[in-house]
């Protein structure tokens, strides 16, 4: 039977393999790793994966893809909604911080663990810096 640490460690296997760094959340409520990456046209973008116990689910989330000043949330938001008709897979939203972040859910298949896990990263990095184009110019047209 699968659980939150064996997928932890399935995932990091994979990462591994194909040479990619990242660090496990030593202090998360459970299993968990952050993957930081340089993109094209983000400086750094942050990716985080929470598996849970049961073994069968996991989150995963960006951190910060963009800030937004308190006078540009109206702006912002109809960006963040465009976003979420154009991509699948990840939900952006505006966190307390008023923030622009995304995340997502899946259901794990035993077998698959890793190259779900990496596939998923590959989409979060490949979409929140496709969008952030989009942020860039609502916050600051």
């Amino acid at each position: 039977m699968a659980t939150g640490s064996g997928n932890l460690i399935a995932f990091e296997t994979a990462l591994d393999q194909r040479g990619i760094k990242y660090a496990e959340l030593e202090n998360a409520k459970q299993p968990a790793v952050r993957i930081g990456y340089s993109l094209q046209n983000m400086n750094h973008l942050d990716v985080f994966f929470w598996f849970d116990e049961d073994g069968e689910t996991m989150h995963f989330g960006s951190g910060v893809v963009a800030h937004v000043p308190e006078n540009k949330t109206e702006e912002a938001l109809k960006a963040i909604n465009a976003a979420n008709v154009n991509y699948r897979w990840l939900t952006f939203f505006l966190d307390k911080d008023n923030d622009i972040v995304a995340s997502g859910d899946q259901v794990l298949a035993p077998d698959v663990i890793g190259d779900t896990c990496h596939e998923l990263l590959q989409r979060t990095l490949n979409i929140c810096d496709e969008a952030y184009s989009n942020f860039m110019k609502a916050i600051w047209a």
